[in-house]
């Protein structure tokens, strides 16, 4: 009797376990909201296969909801239902909208019954995948999955310049996909991000990763173009130049450039550089006048002067070292000295001026006191010295 009456008692519990689930979108938002993650889910995945749900963008929206946040949540429990709940939420989401088109501004209530804006949805998992994602940069140093999950952030804020650049920046570059860091950086442009960095990225991809000189030129000239004000892109662009050889083309573009901007000192500067390698040391000396001109205290500008007008005391120098012991060797190297002591008091000043406008630069001191020492400035000498030790570049 006793065995019956437990059996009797046991039935109900087992007839209610088996009880079919029955579709339903608000029991299924309900128990989402009650935080009954295994009976959300055993709800809406029977109401969106009925047959009278199959087309109801709520219920695919609400679908896309539990499954994000088994992917987002905290509970351990509710994460052990679904291994990985974004694919699932996305195929969901993504059927809403087909199904609605764009129409509705609103597909769930909040607890007190106000319509919740799927913005404000979309913000609030954006911002659950992005901690995720920042928590495997930072802590676990698992950039693949710290990128996968940035790459679920920009699901729902697509146009985010903000999570754009810094998946451009770090999550991207950090993972080695070269592809996706130059997608993210080019999307973040397209959005109106006005930071410098995503050029320069972008520029490091194409010429150091993929090795295409074409794109990283073609970067660093819209780089130019974008910020004309910015002193780093000519010299991408002369790089590049200079690296493939096409040293004549850069000499145009520059020109061009000068031409429409007679207050650009680093296009100037750059022409100097230009045609010095190019082998035209007049050239040379004009733009780097021009570009000194429009600021005496452009420290690139003013060294390439120095060097050029120093250029003449080492070959003299050069000339010297070249000579034997013999005697008419050492008549001339005693009329070279002369001609060599004044090339040096020529190129002292342009030396000087450049300690005056940055006087801890390492190559300024160098030639500073090469030139006291062929001079015998015994006291310049020793103050340059001096100060080198003081800088840490005199052992």
């Amino acid at each position: 009797m006793k065995r019956i009456v437990l059996i009797l008692l046991i039935l109900p519990f087992v007839a209610a376990a088996q009880k079919p689930v029955k579709p339903s979108i608000p029991k299924a938002e309900k128990a989402l909201r009650d935080g009954n993650y295994a009976e959300a889910k055993s709800i809406i995945d029977v109401t969106v296969t009925n047959e009278k749900f199959l087309d109801n963008a709520r219920a695919w929206y609400l679908k896309g909801l539990i499954y994000a946040a088994f992917d987002t949540t905290s509970n351990e429990q509710a994460k052990a239902l679904v291994a990985d709940g974004f694919p699932e939420a996305k195929a969901a989401f993504d059927k809403a909208y087909e199904l609605d088109k764009g129409k509705s501004a609103s597909f769930i209530n909040d607890p007190t019954g106000f319509p919740m804006l799927t913005e404000q949805v979309n913000s609030y998992f954006a911002q659950r995948y992005f901690d995720k994602g920042l928590k495997s940069y930072q802590d676990d140093q698992d950039y693949k999955t710290a990128l996968e999950n940035v790459e679920r952030t920009l699901y729902f804020i697509p146009n985010d310049t903000s999570v754009l650049l810094n998946a451009g920046l770090f999550f991207a570059p950090s993972a080695e996909e070269d592809q996706k860091t130059i997608d993210f950086l080019r999307k973040y442009i397209e959005q109106g991000g006005q930071s410098t960095d995503a050029y320069a990225m972008m520029f490091g991809v194409y010429r150091d990763n993929l090795k295409d000189n074409e794109k990283a030129l073609a970067l660093a000239k819209e780089a130019v173009a974008a910020h004309p004000g910015n002193s780093e892109f000519p010299k991408y662009e002369l790089d590049m130049y200079i690296k493939m050889n096409r040293l004549p083309e850069a000499k145009e573009a520059m020109e061009k450039q000068a031409a429409q901007d007679p207050t650009d000192k680093e296009t100037r500067y750059f022409l100097g550089v230009i045609n010095q390698q190019l082998g035209d040391n007049v050239a040379a000396r004009k733009w780097y006048d021009e570009a000194v001109k429009l600021d005496p205290k452009y420290i690139e500008a003013n060294i390439a002067i120095a060097e050029l007008v120093f250029t003449d005391a080492k070959k003299v120098k050069a000339e010297m070292n070249q000579l034997g012991i013999t005697a008419e060797d050492k008549k001339k190297r005693f009329e070279l000295d002369k001609v060599l002591v004044e090339k040096l008091k020529i190129a002292l000043p342009y030396w000087e001026t450049c300690e005056k406008i940055s006087p801890d630069d390492e190559r300024v001191l160098d030639n500073l006191y090469a030139i006291y020492s062929d001079l015998d400035m015994q006291s310049q000498m020793a103050r340059i010295e001096k100060k080198m030790k003081s800088l840490g570049l005199w052992d």
